[in-house]
């Protein structure tokens, strides 16, 4: 098992060209802060922060998937936001019953330029993985306080 996710994180290394700095599973809400998230893995390189959809079954996902009778749905793409576009960076401040009660891992919003016009990307990443802390520091570094918690 160790040497298949050494062999995917080499491989995953150069076909993009890009060292990964963390790594974190995650998840992506495409309908914004709310709704239903995707799972998949949180990447950070040396030049982008990327959301790599996993498509994974575990024993309780594939009964509920039987109970479901609808198309199966297309996988999303996966998401690159390149660090150079990255404006800003809001954790909000959980209080103790928030983090006792809510989800697990912080919901965060990735605020960036793309040729679309500024956007941002909600997702929840672990936070023990030091991706937020670069994000963070990478925020912090535009000047303009763009990492509000």
């Amino acid at each position: 098992m160790a040497d298949e996710a050494a062999e995917f994180w080499e491989n995953f290394e150069k076909e993009t060209g890009e060292k990964v700095e963390a790594r974190s599973i995650g998840e992506y809400f495409k309908e914004g802060p709310g709704g239903i998230g995707i799972w998949g893995l949180a990447i950070l390189t040396e030049k982008s922060f990327r959301f790599k959809f996993m498509p994974s079954e575990n024993w309780l996902f594939s009964l509920l998937k039987r109970a479901e009778k609808s198309k199966p749905k297309e996988p999303p793409a996966d998401i690159v936001i390149a660090r150079d576009s990255i404006l800003g960076l809001r954790i909000p401040k959980r209080s103790f019953m928030a983090r006792i009660l809510g989800p697990a891992f912080p919901r965060i919003a990735i605020h960036y330029g793309s040729l679309d016009g500024e956007r941002d990307c909600h997702f929840t990443i672990d936070p023990t993985s030091g991706i937020l802390q670069s994000l963070e520091r990478l925020a912090a570094g535009l000047g303009s306080g763009s990492a509000a918690k």
